[in-house]
């Protein structure tokens, strides 16, 4: 037998209904029955659409006909899942355990949307398995990332930026720290989705890559407790300092 991802009631085979990609009962359906609006229905003609959590404003990529629900809203069903309030022990969180899981989803969806940044774009919703329960994906399929042209109004789904990441940086989210590599688009992004710049570094791509991944070793990911010291010199010891660029003048 199934559970249901919210509550954990056991299901038989015919009371599974799938929810973003998850198995729920017809009482935790029913809760978030009208949570997602529809904003964008088949951009660019493909069998995707883009709703926004009416609870948050929290946006989210789903197949068109597919049932979905907020990236990030808990309710009053909902039950905590060792792992994520696991983590959030190790971030030392100090919030109740639904306070702690909506706060890492929330960051969560901020890190993808960063990594999708692309100038003259604005991205708009992503689609992470998991969310808002476990905090991981376990999935390879995805609704993807979707973005708007500034110009022209035009919303696609949008790549990874590849490209010339010569960034190394560790940013403050909230109660939280994260770290990593990329662009100065890259940083930008996350500047542009709420994060404080705390030190970011310029160096040789290929020495950001290798401090960056000495770092996700050591720390177990790429989030810490804000009070976690992360020493971006000691993995990059000739890095310049070009934190400057990323504050307000």
């Amino acid at each position: 037998m199934k559970q249901c991802i919210n509550c954990t009631t056991r299901l038989s085979r015919k009371d599974v209904t799938e929810v973003a990609w998850c198995a729920l009962c017809e009482p935790c359906l029913l809760l978030v029955a009208d949570q997602m609006k529809l904003v964008h229905d088949r951009p660019g003609a493909a069998e995707v659409q883009i709703r926004q959590c009416g609870w948050c404003g929290t946006a989210r990529s789903c197949g068109t006909g597919w049932r979905t629900r907020c990236l990030v809203c808990l309710d009053e069903r909902s039950v905590p899942d060792p792992a994520v309030q696991e983590n959030a022990h190790r971030l030392e969180l100090g919030g109740t355990w639904r306070e702690n899981s909506e706060f890492l989803a929330a960051t969560t969806v901020k890190l993808r949307l960063a990594k999708y940044f692309r100038p003259g774009w604005t991205v708009l919703a992503t689609d992470v398995h998991g969310l808002p329960w476990t905090g991981y994906r376990w999935l390879t399929k995805s609704h993807g990332t979707w973005g708007r042209n500034d110009e022209t109004g035009e919303v696609e789904r949008l790549k990874r930026v590849r490209g010339d990441a010569t960034l190394l940086y560790l940013v403050r989210y909230g109660k939280v720290l994260a770290f990593g590599r990329g662009t100065e688009g890259r940083v930008g992004a996350h500047v542009a989705q709420g994060a404080v710049p705390v030190l970011v570094l310029s160096a040789p791509g290929e020495r950001v890559v290798v401090a960056r991944d000495e770092l996700k070793r050591a720390h177990r990911g790429e989030m810490v407790s804000q009070r976690t010291p992360v020493d971006l010199f000691r993995v990059l010891p000739d890095g310049l300092d070009v934190t400057d660029r990323f504050l307000p003048s």
